[in-house]
């Protein structure tokens, strides 16, 4: 009895931390999908010392897909900063990355 206690509150919990999202921050038209934590951590320290206005193409690499802000995505590992999410709609359907935590939008 308790096994199937656990494995229900586990299956609740997994559905809770899989809602579907809709991507976008006020004033911005796109949202940068990071390959992983790394190229996200990366792409913040390229763009803090402003190698994107010199040569955008180091932060291209880093990117899984970059999709317009209103396109739903599945949040499947919430962090602190930054959120793992799979995205649902759109062109770029399929496509999973990192996102910067502000990029959901609320």
């Amino acid at each position: 009895m308790r096994l199937a206690v656990f494995v229900a509150v586990m299956i609740l919990a997994n559905q809770a931390e899989a809602a579907e999202v809709v991507l976008g921050r006020s004033g911005s038209e796109n949202v940068f999908v990071w390959n992983d934590s790394d190229a996200h951590s990366e792409a913040i320290k390229l763009v803090d010392a402003g190698v994107h206005r010199t040569n955008p193409m180091l932060l291209m690499r880093l990117l899984a897909c970059i999709v317009p802000t209103g396109t739903r995505a599945i949040i499947t590992d919430a962090g602190f900063a930054s959120h793992t999410i799979l995205i649902t709609s759109g062109d770029d359907s399929g496509c999973r990355g990192v996102i910067a935590m502000e990029d959901v939008s609320r």
